[in-house]
């Protein structure tokens, strides 16, 4: 009896023994492949084949919904598919399973300020900047967030926070910038914007606005020069454009701010504020003609400004 007992004791704990290797090698087998598969689309979204990317990643996931690297790798991926709610749902799983990183934290608060969802993605990003405090781009985009809820003062102090943390953040320097010009502090948001040329002479956007800055200080002359630059940069821009003509404008030079709008609409030909401004500087050379038929234009693109002018000197 006792022996049967015994035998029938060690028998089992054979079975277990042998079924517990069984399932483990199978487990490290299955780990390894998963690592394989999430390594394997990320170098197919690296070369841009993000369907195929995705099929590895829900590959991954089948062989083990526990582990949180192939639904990270999945969201980035929707990220840029610009399939902002399912990557929110990815990172929202990878921060059920590990809610100590600070990554898809991160990330999920880019994917809601992509939808506009600003007060979550600050949410996100705080969250973020608590599990790591040098987190740069945390606090950049925690900054824009506030910028676009027009907390300027709130945003040029995370700004301020990122460049603490990476001083060659010439994004940071720049986007400080533009908090402070819509302040209307444009002598620091000049400063601000040298800076970011100094780190980064090819961004176009960097020059016009320091150009609207100058503009907006009354250096006409100079805010031309940095509109000009920002014109070479990236010649299909309209904005630098319309700053440059109107820098004309205020330097009375009505004929070249003509000229410009002219270029703006050839590259935009619905541009309202185009039309109705080179119908200003048409009336001020004496061409009444060519103002009115440019507030005509401006009034079908439902310019309320060309309407009042029409009526003003078109008698219409």
């Amino acid at each position: 009896m006792y022996t049967r007992t015994g035998s029938i004791i060690f028998l089992f704990m054979r079975l277990t023994l042998l079924a517990g290797f069984l399932i483990v090698s199978q487990f490290l087998y299955a780990q390894q492949t998963q690592k394989d598969l999430v390594k394997s689309g990320i170098m197919k979204a690296k070369l841009g084949d993000y369907q195929a990317a995705l099929a590895d990643f829900n590959q991954a996931i089948q062989l083990d919904s526990t582990e949180g690297e192939p639904y990270y790798n999945r969201g980035i991926v929707k990220s840029e598919l610009k399939d902002y709610q399912a990557a929110i749902a990815d990172f929202s799983i990878v921060i059920a399973l590990t809610p100590s990183y600070p990554e898809p934290w991160y990330n999920r608060g880019v994917a809601k300020d992509y939808l506009q969802n600003y007060s979550g993605a600050i949410y996100d990003y705080t969250k973020a900047i608590s599990l790591k405090a040098d987190y740069p781009e945390a606090y950049l985009n925690r900054g824009l967030a506030l910028f676009d809820l027009s907390q300027f003062d709130e945003a040029i102090q995370d700004f301020s926070r990122a460049l603490a943390y990476s001083p060659g953040f010439a994004e940071a320097f720049y986007n400080r910038g533009l908090a402070r010009f819509n302040k209307g502090q444009f002598s620091e948001a000049i400063n601000d914007f040298n800076k970011a040329i100094d780190l980064d002479p090819s961004a176009a956007e960097y020059f016009s606005s320091r150009g609207a800055a100058k503009a907006s200080r009354g250096e006409y002359e100079e805010a031309i020069i940095d509109l000009n630059e920002a014109i070479f940069l990236r010649p299909t821009d309209i904005n630098p454009r319309l700053n440059k003509a109107l820098a004309f404008m205020y330097l009375k030079l009505y004929h070249e701010a003509e000229l410009i709008y002219s270029e703006v609409l050839n590259i935009d030909p619905v541009n309202q504020e185009a039309f109705t401004k080179r119908g200003v500087s048409r009336q001020k050379q004496g061409d009444l003609v060519g103002a009115c038929e440019d507030w005509d234009a401006a009034l079908s693109l439902e310019s309320d400004i060309a309407r009042e002018y029409l009526q003003k000197f078109c008698g219409r």
